[in-house]
């Protein structure tokens, strides 16, 4: 009876141990492996690192050895608290888990005992029932119940597996979850926690502090340190503490990482799903990463602290700092930069050391460059590389390939690590890995020897050791440089600040430059008030340009030709305090030649200068426009010639007008002749940057103006037919982008210069005019070589008799410029006509007090040629008070004469307003005929007399001046005379007083 209530009682206790072993392995593995990690650190930090702390710093590199030590004990805490932190999570996951086995087991074990209590029961009743059968029945019979008691008893025990199989599944799971928990959730903490570690101690390591410690002067053996001579009282002698004290740092950590890896193994073998197997196995990479580190970089720790040593203290007082290590070292791996037996290289992780004797040159790697290329400088037979710096270039020299490659690729790791700001991990990868440094890079960089930029400091981009890309240098006399530089020069865009030495203030250049110097388009805002917008060459001012004085003391504007940084050529000087301007030659800064001044008064004198005083007689035009003979003085210095009293002109034959404005020209000639190429295009079109509101503010001129809608001229096609190049002429010249474009605003900007403001004079028309018509010219000009040019890029060949002549250009040419011309180009054929144009007005406002009807009859137009049929009355007008209805629409049509600049279109005006004169003259004649000029002029003048269109003369002369010489003597020509003759009929015309008009 007793049997099966043993027997189950030992499968209990075997489930039992089978669970326990189940929560105590991976687990109870880590929880052990934590407690003795922590129970080391405490040990360490209370007896060694504690009374280290304690000792007293005597000297400089005492003091830098107990920082270190404090940075030490820094992350051993760190580490001391991330293990405290794991332990209470482990403790409390291990006793949840047993809690749970426990409580399933007590379960189990009480179903067991009713169990078994009852099958004895049964088995009691069974054996009193059958006590009298014979023998052999009652053997027989106890065979069957043992049977079936057996049976019962395996019912419960195959439950009781099965219910203990649930609690050690549940248990294994939230193991699991733990394990995960603790070493992959938080594994990345812990690798960092490590790295810090054992950086810091190669960092103790490197200046020699175990050694120091283990001295046994050191205060750490005083009364306050008695531990430490008791932690390490079983070693054997005074000479391996050192050693000693440096394992006691070192392998408890190697132990627990190598620990944590190999758990990591046997939780990867325990898992099925592929996902969780590679996650653990990632982690496991981690953490032989982290073996292989810590080896390496103690190994360097300690060729380092050998390496100062057995260098003197001349060298250790400048090298010597705890975060650098060696890396190589030519009398191990032997590689000469000369011929000197005393040379030595070194190389650490950041800077590369060349020592010669008694003295050492330190290259920054983050600025070393290394090339196989060595030019000249390779000895014969020798494996050479060439080490580049912003100051220096040497060649090494190696005996073999090999030793030649290992510098190599050490240079390129050490350089490629220095740049990243961190090292590799492990530090130097597996081999093969690691790619070169790059060749450009950032970086900041002070100049120490002999030559333009000693002293400066430059910081940006570089490549092969010169600045090369966008930086700033700055100098210590205050000057810095900010833009583009290639190959160590000042090339592109840039601003460049100058203090200047008596005031505290600044010159701004913001330029191109090119090769070091100042070239091409820009902007300087002098620190007097004082700006120049134009171009550089050679850091001084050259070719066209504009200098204005915005200042209250003696504001002026020069515009013209500049030649090495002086005012030379063909310009116009504005005195805005006089209100006097001279248009004419200069050298050096002085009037010198012929020239033109304007006075406020409308005075006009022509006369020769000399070193910027003017000599010989000249020509002086009065307002009126009488010449008032050869003058010898300055109007208002001296007296005039005499009063002629009749008419003259300005000797244009002085102011040749191809020789005008040489600059502007020569500028483009240069672009198109160097091939339009896109490194010149933007120092000839002028900067187009917007980096700030000062910068913006300086762009506002029309140089730097573009629009968001503008595209580069370079995607545009070229026209291929005649009839197309009006459309993108007008495209051209209006786009900032474009050359044409910008050729005419800088002709626009000198045009307003001479003729435009306060000092436009009447006198001046003739040089204008010229001026526009040669403008046009020159576009033309240009265009065609753009035009052949950008073909020839694109492979094509230039059709034949497809292109228009330089007449036919020209003329295709000027109405699309004259809009920028027009304003100041008006204003002068205004003050021409100014006298006529009074004249006419006076005669307009009197007959715009007439009727139609009575216009009509006073301009003797025939009365059947009256637009009677036209009139349309309400009931309460007369006919004969009727203003401003006959031939409306072809007065209509005459007012858009003065809508365009364009004196096609002008023309074309006064022809729709011909054609609607006559067809309302055919309409109240009731039949289609042609008019004989005696009819239809009488009719212009009323038309012209209701049009009432001001300054009419200056428009007259414009027009016939700039018309197309192809409609010289043609119908339009004949209607801009008929024009003419109307106007000077109205200029004649005079009213007779009231009653005789009346009565008449």
């Amino acid at each position: 009876m007793g049997i099966p209530e043993r027997k189950n009682w030992e499968f209990l206790e075997e489930i039992w141990e089978i669970l326990a072993a189940s929560v105590s392995g991976i687990s109870g593995s880590l929880l052990r492996l934590e407690e003795n990690f922590s129970s080391c650190l405490a040990r360490l930090d209370g007896r060694v690192l504690q009374p280290l702390l304690q000792a007293a710093a005597r000297d400089a590199r005492s003091r830098e050895r107990r920082e270190l030590l404090a940075a030490l004990a820094g992350r051993l805490h760190a580490l001391q608290e991330f293990c405290h932190e794991n332990l209470g999570m482990l403790r409390e996951s291990c006793h949840e888990n047993l809690g749970m086995l426990r409580e399933s087991c007590q379960e189990n074990v009480g179903m067991l005992q009713e169990s078994c209590q009852e099958n004895a029961g049964m088995l009691r009743e069974s054996c009193q029932e059958k006590a009298g059968m014979p023998q052999e029945s009652c053997q027989k019979n106890a065979g069957m119940l043992r049977e079936s008691c057996q049976e019962k008893a395996g019912m419960p025990r195959e439950c009781c597996r099965e219910k203990a199989g649930m609690p050690r599944e549940c248990c294994r799971e939230k193991a699991g979850m733990q394990r995960e928990f603790h070493t992959l959730g938080k594994g990345e903490r812990l690798l960092g926690l490590h790295l810090q570690y054992f950086v810091t101690l190669a960092n103790f390591v490197v200046m020699q502090g175990f050694e120091q410690a283990a001295n046994s002067k050191s205060d750490a053996w005083g009364p306050q340190g008695a531990a430490l001579p008791e932690f390490l009282r079983d070693l054997p002698s005074e000479g391996s503490l050192a050693r000693a004290l440096l394992a006691a740092f070192q392998e408890p950590f190697q132990a627990h990482v190598r620990s944590h890896r190999r758990l990591l193994a046997r939780l990867q073998e325990l898992l099925h799903e592929e996902s969780q197997r590679e996650a653990v196995a990632a982690v496991e990479r981690e953490f032989g990463k982290l073996e292989s580190f810590i080896c390496q970089v103690m190994d360097e720790a300690a060729g380092t602290k050998e390496l100062w040593k057995s260098l003197g203290a001349k060298f250790t007082d400048v090298l010597c700092v705890p975060e650098r290590r060696l890396l190589e070292d030519s009398r191990n791996l032997p590689i000469a930069t000369g011929t000197a037996r005393s040379e030595r290289l070194l190389l650490f992780d950041d800077v590369l050391v060349l020592i010669q004797g008694n003295s050492f040159r330190s290259f920054d790697l983050k600025l070393v460059w290394v090339d196989e290329n060595c030019g000249e400088k390779s000895a014969p037979g020798l494996h050479s590389l060439r080490i580049t710096t912003p100051e220096e270039t040497f060649v090494l020299s190696a005996k073999d390939a090999q030793t030649k490659a290992a510098w190599r690729w050490k240079l390129e790791q050490a350089a490629r690590q220095a740049l990243n700001g961190k090292r590799d991990f492990p530090l130097w990868g597996r081999s093969g890995e690691g790619g070169p440094a790059p060749a450009r890079r950032f970086f900041s960089y002070a100049f120490r020897t002999e030559g333009r930029l000693r002293g400066a400091t430059y910081e940006g981009e570089w490549l092969w050791g010169k600045p090369h890309g966008k930086g700033t240098l700055k100098w210590r006399d205050g000057r810095n440089h900010v833009g583009d530089f290639q190959e160590g020069l000042e090339h592109g865009f840039g601003i460049r600040l100058v203090p200047r030495r008596s005031e505290d203030r600044y010159d701004c250049y913001k330029c191109h430059w090119y090769q070091g110097k100042m070239r091409g388009y820009g902007i300087c805002e002098y620190g007097n008030d004082v700006v120049y917008k134009g171009y550089f060459k050679d850091d001084a001012r050259h070719g066209f340009g504009i200098l204005e004085d915005f200042s209250a003391r003696h504001p002026f504007k020069y515009t013209g030709n500049w030649e090495r940084d002086k005012k030379s050529g063909y310009g116009v000087w504005e005195d805005k305090e006089r209100g006097e301007r001279y248009l004419g030659m200069w050298r050096d800064d002085h009037r010198h030649g012929e020239g033109i001044v304007v006075t406020q008064a409308g005075l006009c004198y022509q006369r020769t200068f000399q070193a910027g005083k003017a000599v010989g007689s000249g020509i002086l035009l009065l307002e009126d426009g009488a010449c008032d003979g050869n003058c010898t003085e300055e109007p208002g210095k001296g007296t005039p010639g005499t009063h002629c009293g009749h008419h003259m002109q300005l000797d244009l034959k002085e102011f040749p007008v191809e020789q005008r404005w040489p600059g502007i020209f020569q500028q483009f000639q240069e672009f198109l002749s160097s091939g339009c190429k896109e490194e010149t295009e933007e120092a000839f079109l002028g900067f187009h940057v917007q980096s700030s509101k000062e910068l913006r503010r300086s762009q506002e001129y029309l140089y730097c103006q573009r629009g968001a809608e503008e595209i580069s001229w370079r995607s545009e096609e070229v026209p291929e037919e005649p009839q197309e190049l009006r459309g993108y002429l007008e495209k051209a010249l209006g786009s900032s982008l474009h050359p044409l474009g910008k050729l005419q605003r800088a002709l626009a900007a000198a045009f307003q210069a001479s003729y435009g403001g306060g000092g436009a004079n009447r006198h001046l028309l003739p040089m204008a005019q010229l001026e526009v018509k040669f403008y046009a010219g020159k576009i033309w000009e240009f265009f065609q070589g753009l035009w052949r040019l950008v073909r020839e890029q694109r492979g094509r060949a230039e059709p034949e008799d497809a292109e228009p002549s330089s007449q036919q250009g020209s003329s295709l040419v000027l109405p699309l410029i004259l809009p920028c011309f027009y304003p100041e180009l008006s204003m002068l054929y205004m003050l021409r006509h100014q006298r006529e144009d009074s004249r006419y007005c006076q005669a307009i406002v009197e007959l715009s007090l007439l009727p139609d009807l009575q216009l009509l009859e006073f301009l003797d137009v025939q009365k059947h040629l009256w637009p009677l049929k036209d009139l349309t009355l309400t009931s309460n007008q007369r006919r004969s008070l009727i203003k401003d209805k006959c031939f409306l629409s072809a007065t209509e049509c005459l007012q858009k004469l003065i809508a365009t600049a364009d004196p096609g279109e002008k023309l074309a005006a006064l022809r729709r307003a011909l054609a609607e004169l006559e067809l309302s003259a055919c309409r109240a004649l009731g039949r289609h005929c042609r008019l004989p000029m005696d009819d239809l002029l009488p009719l212009l003048v009323f038309v012209v007399a209701r049009a009432r269109i001001q300054h009419l003369g200056a428009e007259i002369h414009l027009i016939r001046d700039l018309m197309d010489p192809t409609n010289q003597g043609g119908m339009l020509d004949f209607l801009l005379t008929a024009l003419e003759s109307c106007y000077e009929h109205i200029q004649r015309i005079r009213l007779q007083p009231k009653e005789n008009s009346s009565s008449s």
